[in-house]
């Protein structure tokens, strides 16, 4: 369990990556879609779709990093920790988009797309789900979400980081062992390892992998990104 949790914790900078991969995506996407739109250039069902698409793979990260920040610290994470304005709006939409295969942006106005609700789906035990999306065009959306729930992920990460398991001197070892027996590892590679096993076990005394601030820096670097963003807009 504590191997599974340290490669969930380890990989968690990298799904807060993918969610800004995402959502600068989306904006590119609809950029285009404006611009097309002021052109008079139709029809838009390319660009349409390929903004679906991002916006279903944008939601699937979130819920990834919910979950990553959950097994990492072994605490509860929910949707109103993280995102007490568009929690809701997450959980059923993320559902719609995974479970129905719903296209969420389906409505327009002027140049802006929007989620035009209410939307409504059938949940796991039957049940008729219904619910209104936020009335803000999609970027607005994705970003402001996103502000929110970067800022209160880093608060679960101060506040429980220290509970990730993280690589010591031993993991290190066992990781370069696991190597040896590793098909895919060339045989000269496995042979310049076994020669040189003593000189890099010694390279590991002292490493220290501090996972809280490469997730917290991840963070960073996307809002810093969105800040740049707003200065240019």
């Amino acid at each position: 369990m504590r191997d599974y949790r340290m490669a969930v914790g380890n990989s968690l900078k990298g799904k807060i990556g993918e969610l800004g991969f995402f959502l600068f995506r989306i904006i590119e996407i609809n950029k285009t879609i404006e611009a097309k739109h002021i052109r008079h250039d139709y029809p838009l069902n390319q660009e349409m779709d390929a903004l679906n698409y991002y916006f279903s793979a944008f939601l699937n990260a979130l819920q990834s990093i919910k979950d990553a920040c959950q097994t990492s610290m072994n605490i509860k994470v929910s949707w109103a920790t993280i995102s007490p304005t568009y929690g809701s709006f997450i959980f059923y939409c993320r559902n719609a988009t995974t479970h129905d295969g719903s296209h969420m942006i389906n409505a327009g106005q002027g140049v802006k797309n929007y989620i035009l609700g209410p939307l409504q789906r059938i949940d796991n035990h039957g049940k008729l789900i219904k619910f209104d999306p936020p009335k803000e065009d999609i970027v607005s959306l994705c970003c402001n979400l996103l502000a929110e729930i970067l800022g209160n992920i880093k608060l679960v990460i101060q506040k429980h980081g220290e509970k990730i398991p993280t690589p010591n001197e031993i993991d290190f070892k066992k990781s370069i062992e696991s190597s040896l027996n590793s098909d895919f590892i060339p045989d000269y590679v496995k042979e310049m390892i076994k020669a040189n096993k003593e000189n890099i076990f010694s390279s590991f005394n002292g490493v220290n992998i501090n996972i809280c601030k490469q997730v917290c820096d991840a963070i960073e670097s996307i809002e810093s990104s969105l800040l740049a963003r707003d200065a240019r807009t």
